[in-house]
């Protein structure tokens, strides 16, 4: 409770960087948009398992989710493009991690669409047939993007 506490502290609208097309060219609407997305498309596939919750939808619903998800990545690596002097290391690890969920992005837009994606579906579709690999990638959007959004408060100055 007191760490929720001390986060809200910090996320004000002054740290939301409400988008300012001149100061943030590449992003909707705030900075940590991709990583909240992430979480939400994480959860979408753990309750697609059914080992939580059961949330089965249709295909589209994942479809939109993953090709929204994916956009909202490729803004973000752009933007982490123009913020490399700020905290190096920080961005190298964010940049990173944006590649690794873009990559399971375009597994999954493949999977629900079956459009074939060079490299992608050739290399990736298979694991995506097993029902925990699915579950583990849930889990691995919504603890990835999670640890992001409570370190962004901290990096955000």
């Amino acid at each position: 409770n007191i760490i929720i506490k001390a986060l809200m502290a910090k996320i004000t609208p002054k740290t939301l960087n409400i988008y300012r097309p001149k100061e943030f060219p590449m992003k909707f609407l705030f900075e940590f948009e991709d990583a909240i997305v992430g979480v939400i498309c994480g959860l979408l596939l753990i309750g697609l398992t059914g080992r939580f919750f059961s949330l089965k939808l249709s295909n589209t619903i994942y479809l939109i989710a993953f090709i929204i998800f994916a956009i909202s990545i490729v803004l973000d690596i752009f933007f982490e493009f123009s913020d490399l002097r700020v905290h190096f290391g920080f961005t190298i690890l964010s940049l990173i991690h944006s590649i690794a969920d873009l990559i399971i992005a375009l597994a999954l837009i493949s999977h629900f669409s079956g459009f074939s994606i060079p490299f992608i579906t050739t290399n990736l579709m298979p694991y995506l047939q097993n029902e925990v690999v699915i579950f583990w990638l849930g889990i691995f959007l919504v603890a990835g993007n999670a640890v992001w959004l409570l370190l962004y408060p901290f990096f955000n100055k």
